[in-house]
């Protein structure tokens, strides 16, 4: 191994999944300094993303490329502090062929971050795209899409805040809503819709970011965000869809676009031209009731909406048809009530294993499984509350060696601060935070007792 050319290790381990690349840094120095390069790393990220977007396929069944990881977003039980903490959760599908139960303990691998914002009113993560995460941060009355991290790399960035003026509101909204306005301040939380994605013939990762400062959300500006572009937010005008929503108004990547629901209309901005269009609804959405919750998800390659209404859930996938057309096709229709009883909570599709089993979350605490061809739907793990954690948010995520500070952004790597003496509690948290400090990347399992 010590003598081979540089040229063929590069070669033997720019296939291998970014997981695996890290065991194969100890075969000898030698490897190591070359997957430590810019040069591999490049070739690397390269070949994951024509893996994870190559071929002119897009009409095929439901299918996952490249089965992604569960990537959560867990707040701890404590009757005295609260706080949320993200976590690599690993694949399914090698637990589910074995029959292996999913326990988060013995599973989560701790993701170092900066502090999560703690209501429990707003999602934490945007969205997950080829190996970078957006997530929420929470400031001046603003839940603002503008962490974006590598949880491989534990590379970050901070984008700029938005910054909204009382004199920028529409008077009409204040004297409509006077508690908009809290210590000179504008409550946005309410009033923003965003997503993240990623440009397949730029190679460019982009944000999009809308706020609406009108009395009925009629009116939104519109920001995009290029990573690595040196542009800032670019204010590319107004749109009149109203996308926002109670919990951040997060659409969904798919396809070169973003997606969100709107009453019972779909709607899509291309991040390449960066416009917005109307593709055509589902037929679940078009003649749904104004209290059915219609939501997206992507599945395998495709976007998914799923509609969940008493106890059962059908879910549709949008493909392309041979002249293009865009249509939507009913993919699976899975009747849960005699699995959860009649306890109704919120069933969640996460992700599509690469044997074609759907993985759910139930009730922001259980995962199940499900499998098409037996339409059998069990559970797989235990209840999160059971290792201390609840308000449990999951998304797919495939780890890459997508470097922020490439693409020309001023990054940083999250380092983690030294153990302090303190309560018991400042154990556990300390415990969670605790890493070698020659440690680059973590691989240590997250166990809270």
């Amino acid at each position: 191994m010590e003598f081979l050319p540089s040229d063929i290790i590069q070669e033997i381990v720019s296939p291998v999944p970014a997981e695996s690349v890290l065991e194969c840094k100890v075969v000898c120095k030698r490897w190591r300094t070359l997957i430590r390069g810019s040069n591999f790393t490049s070739m690397h990220l390269k070949r994951q993303l024509n893996h994870l977007h190559g071929g002119n396929d897009c009409n095929d069944n439901l299918a996952a490329k490249v089965e992604p990881c569960i990537f959560f977003a867990c707040r701890i039980v404590n009757p005295t502090v609260l706080r949320t903490l993200l976590f690599h959760g690993g694949q399914m599908s090698d637990r589910i062929s074995i029959g292996e139960k999913y326990i988060y303990n013995q599973n989560l691998k701790r993701i170092y971050h900066p502090p999560m914002h703690e209501d429990g009113m707003y999602d934490h993560l945007v969205g997950s795209c080829n190996g970078l995460v957006c997530a929420f941060q929470y400031h001046n009355l603003v839940m603002d899409p503008i962490y974006i991290f590598n949880p491989l790399t534990r590379e970050y960035v901070y984008l700029p805040q938005i910054v909204v003026k009382k004199e920028d509101v529409d008077p009409g909204l204040i004297e409509e809503e006077p508690d908009l306005i809290v210590e000179g301040e504008v409550d946005m939380c309410n009033r923003i819709a965003c997503g993240f994605g990623f440009v397949r013939s730029t190679n460019e990762y982009k944000v999009v970011r809308i706020h609406y400062l009108d009395e009925y959300c009629e009116e939104g500006n519109v920001e995009v965000y290029t990573l690595g572009s040196g542009c800032g937010w670019r204010a590319i005008g107004n749109t009149s869809y109203e996308v926002a929503s109670m919990t951040g108004g997060v659409g969904i990547y798919a396809n070169d676009a973003i997606y969100w629901t709107s009453y019972n209309f779909v709607v899509a901005f291309d991040l390449a031209d960066e416009e917005f269009r109307l593709p055509p609804a589902p037929p679940c959405l078009q003649n749904c009731r104004h209290d059915d919750i219609g939501k997206f998800v992507a599945l395998g390659r495709h976007l998914c909406l799923y509609m969940d209404d008493e106890f059962r859930m059908e879910i549709w996938s949008l493909i392309k048809s041979s002249d293009s057309k865009e249509t939507w096709c009913k993919e699976f229709d899975i009747n849960y009530e005699v699995i959860v009883g009649t306890h109704k909570r919120m069933l969640q599709p996460i992700l599509l294993t690469r044997h074609g089993e759907i993985i759910l979350l139930y009730a922001e605490s259980v995962l199940y499984c499900y499998d098409p061809k037996t339409t059998f739907l069990k559970m797989i793990s235990n209840e999160a509350s059971n290792d201390n954690f609840q308000a449990v948010k999951a998304i797919a995520h495939v780890n890459t060696f997508a470097s922020l500070e490439a693409m020309g952004e001023n990054s940083k790597r999250y380092t983690v601060r030294p153990r302090r003496v303190g309560s018991p509690l400042d154990d556990v948290i300390d415990e969670l935070d605790r890493v070698s400090p020659c440690e680059e990347i973590d691989t240590t399992t997250f166990r809270f007792r």
